[in-house]
């Protein structure tokens, strides 16, 4: 932190703290209105005086969210850092944001915009740099193509060959290696060297000797033979969007399913853009089809082969333009690959389903050898269908999808104390309670509880010190009358632009020097705002906004959510069977784990998320055994409460409650994190994370796992020795392969 933020931040820390019974929305907005005009002198670019009129209409609850989001672009938009972010955006979409800003209609801002409604980014000022810095380097070797395209001669002097090529350590004349891609040897993998890895959360930082992004399944093939030679490991990364380092290593091989500069440009226009298809990567295919052997369960389902390069963007427009077969669950975020949601083996939601990678058929894969192989049997896809990428690299997927269905999208935002009912009243913080009678909660604990048992997709919502939450589960129809596109191209702008605001203001330095419950209170708002039902005058709670969409879209509901870093911390709660009737689930410990986090001193600055979904046959799923099903909830922050030294041990007072559950005979409860989030730092029941995992937690599975492994290999040429050498790193070093 900047010696002016520092001095500022102890200005605002003059402020008493207010007693808990104030640290609620309405007397937060009361004091940052009364008190952050402090701060004119030394931000003179922030339109203070328009932020404190704008965060009195939020106070009255008298604003709609296009003006809340054209109120935040005003308050910013002389700030170096709206400026700057401003600056990136092509000619197209700051004339949609000027429009906006001058108070435009939908139709005027869409119709100001260019390339059939899609946007064009140019590549961050880092990644420019970084093409500079290759193109004197490669002579081009960013567009992969490059004098590297000579073939090499065979080479006989104990070298191996790969398809004729010779793989011994020879390098071209700037010393960059050479792989083919094609049986001509005319098409060589585009390569970086010594390129810094970040993973998107910024919690992973690297620097792997050679980064590759290949096209072709024959090109990764020669890359493992390759790698093989010179025993250098290899690991793959897609979107990033993972926080645990599961990731390459400094002078090993990393594998970029997306270039380079996709992955590292913020903000990210995919879901704005128009698409643009590339027919030569074999990587990014959609196909109705399946490898010899592999059939769909029923005549209902269909199977479908995906590149795992495809992002989560790509394959709903596929499905929604075809209007036939959908993935039944999904993650939220668009800007992901198909790969990288199969990785973590953690995602869904609704009861009924279990995660994603329970709903794969076959794997195709490039093994430590280098040859493409397939696993289709249901027993070797306990394993293969989630292996972290340690039995090798993924090349396409094989998912099972069901008809396409059209979802009831009914979202609500009801008081904190009935959208979730607590244990006991005394649960409710003092600030956000309110009075209620019994029969309310008695109905709103039925409400909830029907929700979570039987509808299709479950989510709720909790901003941080909101008095509302927001409720998200529906059920879908097969009845497509009065089907809309949601969100609509112009509420995808909107929601776009929602998330690059976010990131503007929250990067701001006036942001950066708030107190904590400041910055909670306005992301709060934001985010309220922003969600339907679009009324923010009045928040009441049996107000409903109805909306039939294709499943697709409704699983992916935001867009542009890529444009603002979190940090995220996700367990995987097993729901208990209820000490009454055995055969139902037990959702005490669901209203306690949501109720115990709003009642931490809290530093989270953003949301707390819960998803009720089902169980998992995968061997290192976290949901595995949770025949009642699972409460995946998680907290997420900006990356300043990191900076702030508060967010690490918010992390741990949240793991010690989340861990400390037991069930109804006094047995604790297998609660295990997300494989993907922030779980290395902690401590789990008085361990560290990683040995209480591998010790107590997947004892059995990882041994299960490596059986089921070491099966493939037998069957396929390799062993666990092989794999381990050519595809792990030290997390799974540790992992999986120690004793």
């Amino acid at each position: 932190m900047s010696s002016k933020l520092s001095k500022l931040s102890k200005s605002l820390a003059q402020l008493p703290e207010p007693p808990r019974e104030n640290l609620v929305s309405y007397f937060i907005l009361g004091e940052i209105i009364d008190h952050i005009s402090v701060l004119q002198d030394e931000f003179p670019q922030v339109k203070i005086p328009l932020l404190k009129t704008h965060l009195w209409s939020i106070l009255n609850k008298n604003i709609h969210p296009e003006e809340h989001l054209r109120g935040f672009l005003k308050v910013f938009e002389e700030t170096e850092t709206f400026v700057h972010a401003f600056s990136q955006l092509d000619d197209s979409m700051k004339k949609q944001m000027r429009v906006f800003m001058a108070g435009g209609s939908k139709d005027q801002i869409m119709a100001a915009g260019s390339h059939d409604g899609g946007v064009h980014l140019p590549a961050s000022p880092p990644v420019v740099k970084h093409f500079k810095e290759m193109v004197d380097k490669v002579e081009s070797a960013v567009n992969g193509l490059s004098h590297h395209h000579k073939k090499l001669a065979k080479v006989t002097n104990g070298d191996h060959e790969v398809n004729g090529y010779a793989v011994k350590r020879v390098k071209t004349d700037d010393g960059f290696p050479q792989i083919f891609e094609d049986e001509a040897g005319t098409r060589t993998m585009e390569v970086y060297g010594d390129r810094v890895f970040q993973n998107w959360g910024e919690s992973v930082r690297n620097t792997p000797l050679w980064t590759f992004v290949p096209k072709t399944v024959l090109g990764l093939q020669n890359l493992v033979k390759w790698a093989k030679v010179h025993e250098y490991r290899v690991r793959c990364s897609g979107y990033r969007h993972s926080w645990s380092s599961t990731f390459s290593q400094d002078k090993q091989i990393l594998v970029s399913l997306l270039n380079l500069e996709q992955v590292t440009r913020l903000p990210d226009p995919m879901s704005i853009e128009s698409e643009h298809i590339d027919p030569g990567n074999e990587l990014k295919t959609i196909q109705l089809a399946a490898p010899p052997g592999v059939a769909a369960s029923s005549a209902d389902k269909a199977l479908v082969r995906v590149g795992v390069a495809v992002t989560n963007e790509e394959f709903r427009r596929w499905a929604v333009a075809n209007d036939a077969w959908t993935m039944p669950v999904d993650v939220i975020l668009v800007e992901v690959t198909c790969g990288g949601v199969n990785g973590p083996i953690c995602h869904g939601a609704g009861r009924s389903h279990q995660t994603v990678n329970d709903y794969v058929r076959a794997v195709e894969y490039v093994d430590a050898n280098g040859e493409h192989r397939t696993v289709s049997d249901p027993n070797h896809l306990r394993a293969a269908a989630g292996h972290f990428g340690l039995l090798g690299i993924v090349t396409h997927i094989t998912f099972e999808l069901d008809r396409m269905r059209y979802a009831v999208l009914q979202p609500t935002k009801p008081d904190i104390g009935l959208a979730i009912p607590p244990l006991s009243r005394d649960d409710i913080p003092i600030a956000l309670r309110k009075t209620f009678t019994e029969a309310q909660y008695a109905a709103a604990l039925k409400d909830f509880e029907d929700r979570a048992t039987n509808d299709y997709y479950a989510e709720w919502f909790w901003f941080t010190r909101s008095q509302q939450a927001w409720v998200n589960t529906w059920n879908p129809t097969e009845d497509k009358t009065g089907v809309v596109d949601y969100p609509s191209p112009s509420d995808t702008w909107f929601q776009w632009v929602e998330g690059w605001v976010g990131a503007v203001m929250t990067g701001s330095d006036i942001f950066q020097a708030l107190p904590g419950r400041w910055q909670a209170e306005i992301l709060a708002t934001f985010g309220m705002v922003a969600l339907p039902p679009f009324q923010f005058a009045d928040f009441t709670q049996n107000r409903t906004e109805s909306i039939k969409t294709a499943l697709p879209n409704a699983l992916h509901f935001r867009r542009g959510i890529q444009n603002m870093r979190v940090r995220d911390l996700e367990f995987q709660i097993p729901i208990p069977a209820s000490k009454d009737d055995p055969t139902k689930p037990d959702f005490e410990v669901v209203r306690k784990a949501w109720w115990d986090v709003i009642n931490l001193t809290c530093p989270m600055r953003l949301t707390m998320e819960l998803r009720i979904m089902g169980d998992s046959h995968l061997l290192m799923a976290p949901q595995r055994g949770n025949t009642h099903g699972t409460a995946s909830i998680e907290v997420l922050s900006i990356p300043d409460a990191v900076s702030d030294d508060e967010w690490a041990p918010f992390l741990q007072r949240v793991a010690d409650t989340w861990m400390s559950y037991r069930d109804s005979a006094g047995a604790l409860l297998n609660v295990r994190p997300h494989w993907a989030k922030e779980w290395e730092s902690i401590d789990m029941r008085g361990m560290p994370a990683r040995e209480y995992l591998k010790k107590v937690a997947y004892k059995d599975a990882i041994g299960e796992f490596k059986e089921v492994v070491t099966e493939i290999g037998k069957a396929q040429g390799w062993t666990l020795g092989d794999v381990q050498g050519r595809f792990s790193n030290e997390l799974w070093d540790y992992m999986i392969f120690s004793s």
